[in-house]
């Protein structure tokens, strides 16, 4: 009974290290919708916001999108410093990302809404 409960203990406190459990409702974190693309938003100082899209399919993966402190932060809403307008508006646990502009580009296959699936500690492509 006792080796049990100290197994219980140890699992417990390694998924408290490790950060599993209930996702923050931060930006920070992996966002998906099912198809081939994915999101990663990250803000370091909740001033600016860095985002990659990653792009995955059965043959291949890349990133079509990959930007360093692209982004300027408010609580609800992420917009382009400068570049495309693009603003990404956030509801609780879901994002949706939108091109303010005619020509869309790469950005066409990329608009739409998201949920976050992950939370994210570092902008790099290993949070995928």
């Amino acid at each position: 009974m006792k080796r049990a409960l100290n197994t219980f203990i140890v699992i417990l406190f390694m998924f408290l290290i490790t950060g599993c459990g209930k996702l923050d409702e931060s930006w920070n974190g992996v966002y998906t919708n099912g198809t081939e693309y994915s999101v990663l938003i990250y803000t370091k100082d909740n001033k600016t916001a860095s985002i990659a899209v990653m792009q995955k399919s059965e043959t291949y993966t890349c990133f079509n999108v990959e930007y360093s402190d692209y982004l300027s932060v408010s609580d609800t809403v992420l917009t382009t410093i400068v570049g495309e307008p693009i603003k990404i508006v956030k509801d609780g646990m879901k994002i949706v990302v939108t091109l303010e502009s005619e020509d869309k580009g790469m950005w066409a296959d990329i608009e739409g809404e998201y949920t976050k699936v992950k939370n994210a500690k570092s902008f790099n492509r290993n949070q995928f």
